[in-house]
């Protein structure tokens, strides 16, 4: 690590780490641990099955179990509890007492999360997908096929991925046209997707987008939409490159030291963005949603929210989750009783997601999130990082003078909860995908390793 100077080897090396770290964890430190859930799990159960008048048999490994035994002991309880949670929503039970059982399930499956990320440190297959990954070559070809023989053939100077993002693969490329540089962002659909769901699709994003463009709002502008390309392993479409650098990253910060100014233009940026029309997606709606989820309150865009994200979950295979369980019930039986009319809803707007050129805020990125709902899911996401920046009032009061929308704090709760469904089950999706070999890119270890602890969470200390 001492050798490496590129931010890109820097961060590769941080993940090598981690995943090391974890594996000697497991030789020494984790199994304790994980027997200690277990035990914790089967009295919950144990609890529940008395609730519904049935039974749940305990399994006890012994103290020389493997990780590798105790692991898998752990999921099948893991099954056992979702299925338990299910039947205890069936029940004759009283509803307190149900909702007490499923957060006090939630907990349980977090806090093997919690207390792997405190266990002190150690003292002492390969998948194939579908198609060819995309290349030089292939993005060249792409490229000179949109061109007229007049333009003439490029040829690209440099083709490399960007690091950051777990939803997509992006690129960077530059090619020289009579003497002058051109440089284009690839936005490109993963293999082995964690998401299939929403404007997550990329066909969906790149829609979204097309619409934005029809606004003066600073977000990206797509050029060309690539489907089954030459046989590479996911669609993609091409942009040109805004100018700035991405001020920070969402698991490791600010990157650098940013004026007060740009958070202040955050809030602004954000402010328009609640603001925009909502006939600008009119035929985004009616292609990618629900036509009726524009044309009614904040309320009724939730509810059909949730009913596809219920839709998704009975037709996707996921881990089982008494957490997620617990969640969808949560925000099905909280949805804030909004009659203001929705707004376009970002569902990742942070300092993470924008570039920054000369002190200004250039464009807003990473739309994949993006929804309908009430300014306060975007709102509450942002504010714990806002306030270790500048003070949240004033945050909130120039987002207020810029034509935003006094926040509920009920439904900055909701929306906080609501934010954390979309990244739980993408979460959930990518664990799956690493235990089925499906995938073996580096990155999305650290979503076990960092970002599922952190939103489920986010989602328990909102939902009271």
């Amino acid at each position: 690590m001492p050798e490496l100077r590129t931010s890109s080897a820097q961060t590769c090396a941080a993940m090598i780490r981690s995943i090391l770290t974890e594996l000697r964890k497991r030789e020494t430190t984790a199994p304790k641990m994980l027997q200690q859930c277990i035990d914790e799990g089967d009295k919950l159960a144990l609890k529940i099955a008395k609730l519904l008048d049935c039974t749940h048999e305990e399994i006890h490994l012994g103290q020389c179990a493997s990780f590798a035994e105790l692991s898998e002991r752990y999921s099948k309880l893991t099954v056992t509890l979702t299925e338990l949670c299910k039947k205890l929503l069936c029940s004759d039970v009283a509803k307190e007492e149900i909702i007490g059982m499923l957060r006090r399930a939630a907990e349980w499956e977090l806090a093997y999360y919690t207390r792997d990320a405190q266990l002190p440190l150690p003292k002492d297959k390969v998948p194939t997908g579908k198609g060819v990954a995309l290349s030089k070559g292939l993005l060249e070809d792409f490229i000179n096929n949109l061109r007229s023989p007049e333009q003439g053939v490029i040829s690209l100077e440099k083709f490399e991925p960007l690091t950051g993002g777990f939803g997509k693969q992006t690129y960077l490329c530059t090619y020289y046209d009579q003497g002058e540089l051109h440089e284009l962002v690839v936005r490109k659909s993963d293999p082995m997707p964690v998401m299939m769901h929403g404007a997550c699709l990329l066909d969906n994003e790149h829609s979204l987008l097309g619409a934005l463009a029809s606004t003066d709002y600073p977000s990206p502008r797509p050029i060309a939409y690539a489907a089954n390309w030459k046989g590479v392993d996911g669609d993609f479409y091409i942009m040109k490159r805004n100018r700035g650098e991405a001020p920070g990253e969402f698991l490791h910060g600010m990157k650098q030291t940013m004026p007060e100014q740009v958070f202040l233009e955050l809030a602004e940026m954000l402010a328009r963005l609640h603001q925009i029309p909502l006939a600008t997606f009119s035929d985004y709606a009616s292609k990618y949603d629900s036509p009726d989820i524009i044309n009614g309150s904040v309320a009724d865009a939730y509810r059909l929210n949730l009913a596809a994200w219920t839709n998704y979950l009975e037709e996707q295979v996921h881990l089982p989750s008494p957490y997620l369980l617990w969640l969808m019930i949560w925000l099905e039986s909280n949805i804030p009783q909004d009659t203001r009319p929705p707004v376009l809803v970002h569902g990742d707007f942070n300092i993470h997601n924008v570039l920054v050129d000369q002190g200004h805020i250039s464009v807003i990125l990473d739309w994949e999130c993006a929804g309908f709902g009430a300014p306060e899911q975007d709102l509450a996401y942002i504010k714990p990082h806002i306030s270790e920046h500048i003070a949240w009032d004033k945050f909130l009061a120039h987002y207020l003078a810029h034509g935003g929308r006094e926040p509920d704090e009920r439904t900055m709760n909701f929306g906080m909860a609501y934010a954390a469904l979309r990244a739980s089950l993408a979460a959930n999706h990518a664990t799956l995908n690493l235990q089925n070999g499906d995938n073996n890119n580096l990155r999305y270890t650290m979503v076990e390793l960092g970002f599922t602890s952190l939103f489920m969470q986010l989602a328990l200390n909102n939902a009271n």
